[in-house]
């Protein structure tokens, strides 16, 4: 079984990858926010800035 995220910037769809315990966790290099609304996935820093602005929410994110 295999399972797919979806960033909420561009559309782009790639697979996550699983623990040993079957756990399923978002591509490497992705970033994820979670909030009151839900989970919103970004596949790179400038779809961060795309959903900001599609949500009005802040671009809050890690420094690397």
């Amino acid at each position: 079984m295999a399972c797919e995220f979806i960033c909420d910037g561009c559309g782009k769809r790639e697979p996550g990858w699983a623990s040993r315990n079957g756990d399923w966790f978002k591509p490497r290099l992705w970033f994820q926010r979670t909030d009151d609304d839900g989970t919103q996935m970004a596949c790179s820093r400038e779809c961060i800035d795309r959903i900001a602005e599609k949500t009005g929410k802040t671009r809050c994110i890690l420094p690397l």
